[in-house]
């Protein structure tokens, strides 16, 4: 069994390095928790027309989403306006199986039931897949047949034009997707529904799916379009365009159609090649700016300076660095009467951004806007006008002599620089040393792993005597000998002295799995000493954890679709439906889901709950709760998503602990879909006193106001209940055995005597034949939906016939339901079958019985048998033991009688006759003459370790070749062995 289990998980471990990048270190960290993915079933396409002349229809059932081990699901027919055995032959429980690693398409044939008579209309009916060894992907669960009333063409699918180009406009958000719609027509007819599949073609066109586009039908079985009956209005392929570089080439794609459905046909146009215009065809020389937050949209940064000292300005080269450019600054007015310009300039290839530096002195006009200006690009560069100029505002020098004091914000692009010096700022390099004390708002320092952090604090703006200053550690949400090792230090320059002090801050151990995912604390500068207090002299810095947990993004409650999407900010591995609830914010009731509801992963943050039958009915049912989006607020119970933390770092023992999902307060849902579906009359059934009305929705009970019995179906005879005939109120117990109505799906109508003795004399009610109801005009549903169907039905009779080979009978069948028969359970490992399966029970499986100490399982363990134990063999005197007993095999014995035992062999067979007779018998004789004398003869034999007795020799002195030949030890012509140790 562990063998087995060992070989499981690591077939799991190969089959996830076949999933997407970002899954393929998940399963290295989780291996030893990995689970199977047996995958999906559904049904692709979902709806099916075909005439009845045609006689079948084949429906594909798919195996999505993987494939692993053997999986089975049942199908069957359903009725909707085509009736079983009437129009079409009933499926009830197919078994449909795939092997492991199978996940081919099993086609599931209808037939139809030949008609003397064409069909007047098209009648539909459905097939349901059901029971299944894995999950069925709920939004196709169901397929739709139709059977047309006369042949008539569908029409034809195609493209208008085999080529199709468009273009993004410049005004459009690079950050947002581009959406593409590519209409597809139904042309030269609309008979019947029809479902086409698209896809892109692989190996073709310069754009590639994931990095260039996406479909919005992310999963390809998902990618149709759909026409229904009279349907002629084109179908739109719908794409987001992801690639907005601002320099990019002509991009291509081409979309192919597929085979339609409803014995429509492809057009001669079903292949389109789309092309999305560049905006810039050449190679790019690069688009030069001053320092700005963003590129091309934002202004550049503003700078301020001190008089008498200096400033750097940066220059960037955005999207492109093709050929060698250069650009011109200038500012006129920082220094009155002596302008200060330059040339900036990059050799090919070079993106890295420049800097210059503008000197300011004692003169320079203070608190006043000096314009700074970019021009005169040259080689095909270009300016961006949103960031060629900037401001310099001058603010009066402190005229203090000992200098002020500041922590240093000292960035790449410094560093760099210092490295490689522009030949601008070479004559300055002093100057800045001196004056740029890097003066401005405290940026806060992100800490991400615990360990030694270095601080600058610089002295500048004067030097004069020795000054001092503290820097201490002040807590904040990260306190100190818990995150950080608190101190207070002492820094001292000398006179003349303006170098900047290092200061060493240790980190202890980041929160990476707090749920709180950052602490702060801050470091200052206290008590100068002839010197001034900056204004950066408070540093703060943050310890922020790697580790988030994921929250909800967005939310789509599609109460047409039944169900619920939800995008979460981070992956998760797993969900559980039983843990949301929706609710109405103002009121506070709320509907707790059930595991009624399946949830199934679209994408590693996106998860969509198929709201199940009960569940979806009590939300109908509850009064204000997802009737708009104003009613419709998810909340979620601790626990709700389980979530990998596979980048977690921490020297804490229990840092990398992965706590429960947080409980999410009520949020409202992002988009709502009120729900548009008309409901319809399942089942009618009438015993003479109380009519039964299963609805497929909850009904409003205010649109009920009449109703008809009736004897046809023409609605000729009918009596009109009275109204001392009621509908019943819900959970009113009736006085027959009748399940009273829980909710407003199941409508019961109690009966009056006298509307009872009207139908008796009328002849209506006593048999299915005679029974009708009469349906009034304006039935609803709480949504306010009117009833779609039939007004006049007729009643229905339950399918109370026994279970087929195979199954059985999980439920009985009732005045409103038929009997539901499920697959056989088979018994699995250890276990067999005490009770076989009937048809109106399940198999009952008992453990097999084990065997003890001593026995072995003559027969083994099977889904049909017992296991049946026996004693293990005992091996005889003249027998050693081979193999021992085990309680999965028997002991083996063989025989003493041999001159090959091992060591231990021979001390089994120490009692044994055989062996010693063996032992003692002749060994083999030599020809006559083989040795020269007879000593040499007596040794040889003396040699052997078995069989080493004395040949008995023949009359012509041949040695006697049996070897379990006795020898003869009276023969007067064999010499006797007693010098040589040879015993007879």
């Amino acid at each position: 069994m562990m063998r087995r289990d060992c070989g499981i998980v690591l077939k799991l471990r190969v089959k996830r390095r076949m999933h997407s990048m970002w899954r393929v270190w998940c399963a290295v960290a989780s291996a030893v928790v990995a689970q199977t993915t047996p995958g999906h079933f559904l049904f692709m396409p979902t709806q099916y027309s075909q005439t009845s002349l045609w006689g079948s229809v084949s429906v594909l059932v798919h195996r999505g989403l993987g494939a692993d081990g053997p999986a089975s699901v049942l199908a069957s027919s359903r009725d909707g306006s085509a009736l079983q055995s009437v129009h079409y032959v009933p499926i009830v429980n197919h078994t449909l199986r795939w092997a492991d690693g199978d996940a081919y398409p099993v086609e599931v044939f209808v037939q139809f039931v030949p008609q003397s008579t064409n069909l007047e209309k098209d009648v539909s009916f459905f097939l349901d897949l059901h029971d299944a060894s894995s999950s069925v992907f709920a939004p196709h669960a169901t397929a739709a047949i139709t059977i047309q009333a006369i042949n008539v063409f569908p029409g034809e699918v195609a493209f208008a034009s085999n080529t199709m180009s468009t273009k993004i406009p410049a005004t459009w958000d690079p950050q947002t997707p581009f959406p593409l719609s590519i209409p597809v027509h139904r042309l030269k007819g609309a008979f019947g529904h029809v479902q086409v599949p698209y896809d892109a073609v692989v190996g073709t066109g310069t754009a590639l799916t994931g990095r260039d586009y996406n479909f919005v039908q992310v999963l390809p079985f998902s990618r149709f379009l759909t026409w229904s009956e009279n349907d002629k209005d084109p179908k739109n392929i719908e794409l987001l365009w992801l690639n907005q570089d601002v320099y990019r080439q002509n991009l291509t794609f081409t979309l192919q159609l597929s085979a339609p459905t409803g014995q429509a046909l492809l057009g001669g146009i079903n292949a389109i090649t789309v092309t999305v215009e560049g905006n810039d065809l050449g190679v790019p020389a690069g688009v030069l700016q001053l320092k700005a937050p963003c590129f091309p949209t934002c202004p550049a940064e503003a700078y301020t300076v001190e008089a008498a000292s200096a400033v750097r300005i940066y220059v960037e080269r955005q999207k492109g660095s093709m050929g060698a450019v250069s650009v011109t600054y200038s500012c006129k007015s920082l220094i009155p009467g002596q302008p200060q310009t330059g040339t900036l300039a990059w050799v090919d290839g070079d993106s890295v951004e420049k800097s210059f530096v503008l000197v300011t002195s004692g003169t320079s006009p203070t608190n006043t806007a000096h314009q700074v200006t970019l021009s005169s690009p040259t080689n095909g560069a270009k300016l961006n006008a949103n960031a060629a100029s900037t401001a310099v505002i001058v603010t009066p020098r402190d005229q203090f002599a000992g200098g002020v004091v500041d922590f240093v914000s000292f960035t790449n692009e410094e560093q760099l620089l210092q490295l490689t010096t522009v030949q601008s700022d070479m004559q300055l390099m002093p100057e800045l040393d001196y004056w740029d004390s890097r003066i401005g708002l405290p940026k806060p320092v992100q800490v991400t792993a615990p360990g030694s952090l270095s601080l600058l604090v610089q002295r500048s703006r004067g030097s004069a005597g020795v000054a001092t200053v503290c820097v201490q550690t002040i807590d904040g949400t990260a306190k100190g000998g818990v995150d950080f090792v608190a101190q207070t230090t002492v820094l001292q320059w000398p006179s003349g002295d303006t170098r900047p002090i290092e200061v060493k801050m240790t980190i202890l151990a980041p929160p990476y799995t707090e749920l709180d995912s950052s602490r702060t604390f801050s470091v200052i500068l206290t008590s100068p000493s002839n010197v001034r207090i900056g204004a950066f002299y408070e540093l703060p810095l943050v310890i922020r954890g790697a580790m988030q947990t994921p929250r909800l993004v967005t939310s789509v409650l599609d109460m047409t679709a039944k169900t619920l999407a939800l995008t979460f900010s981070h992956p998760i591995s797993s969900a559980k439906g039983a843990l949301v609830s929706i609710l109405n914010p103002d009121t506070k009731a709320k509907i707790t889901l059930t595991s009624n509801s399946v949830v199934v992963q679209l994408s590693p943050a996106v998860v969509q709950l198929q709201l199940g039958a009960q569940d979806f009915v009590r939300l109908q049912q509850a009064p204000n709760i997802a009737t708009s989006i104003a009613t419709s607020a998810l909340s979620f119970d601790p626990g709700f998503a389980d979530y990998d933390n596979l980048q977690c770092k921490s020297t804490d023992v229990r840092g990398c602990f992965q706590p429960l999902m947080l409980p999410q307060a009520p949020i409202l849902v992002t988009t709502f879909i009120a729900d548009s579906v008309r409901p319809t009359l399942v089942r009618f059934t009438f015993d003479q006193q109380y009519v039964q009305l299963q609805f497929s929705k909850v009904m409003d009970r205010s649109s009920f106001q009449w109703m008809q019995l009736c004897s046809s179906l023409t609605a000729t005879a009918c009596v009109l209940l009275s109204p001392p005939s009621r509908l019943i109120p819900r959970g009113e117990v009736t006085t027959t055995t009748l399940p009273f109505p829980v909710d407003e799906t199941l409508w019961i109508i109690g009966l009056s005597p006298q509307d009872m003795e009207q139908l008796s004399a009328r002849g209506i009610g006593p048999t299915r034949a005679t029974t009708f109801i009469f349906l009034p005009a304006g039935l609803r549903d709480v949504q306010g939906n009117v009833y779609q169907g039939a007004t006049v039905v007729q009643a229905a009779t339950s399918d109370c016939s026994a279970c087929p080979a195979g199954t059985y009978r999980s439920r009985v069948c009732t005045d409103m339901a038929d009997r539901v028969c499920m697959a056989c359970s088979v018994c699995g490992s250890d276990h067999y079958a005490a009770t076989p399966c009937s048809a109106t029970s399940n198999t009952k499986c008992h453990r097999c019985h084990q065997c003890h100490y001593n026995q072995y399982a003559s027969t083994p363990c099977t889904p049909l048998q017992n296991r049946k134990c026996t004693a293990c063999t005992r091996c005889t005197d003249d027998q050693y033991e081979y193999s021992a007993c085990t309680t999965e095999a028997d002991r083996v014995c063989l025989t003493c009688d041999s001159c090959v035992l091992t060591s231990l062999q021979e001390q089994q067979c120490k009692k044994s006759a055989a062996f010693e007779r063996r032992k003692r018998s002749p060994y083999g004789c030599p020809a006559v003459n083989a040795y020269p004398t007879e000593e040499a003869r007596l040794q040889r034999a003396k040699a052997n370790l078995c069989g080493a007795g004395r040949c008995s020799c023949t009359g012509n002195g041949v040695g006697n070749a049996n070897p379990n030949g006795f020898s003869f030890p009276n023969d007067p012509r064999c010499s006797g062995p007693s010098n040589y140790g040879i015993l007879l």
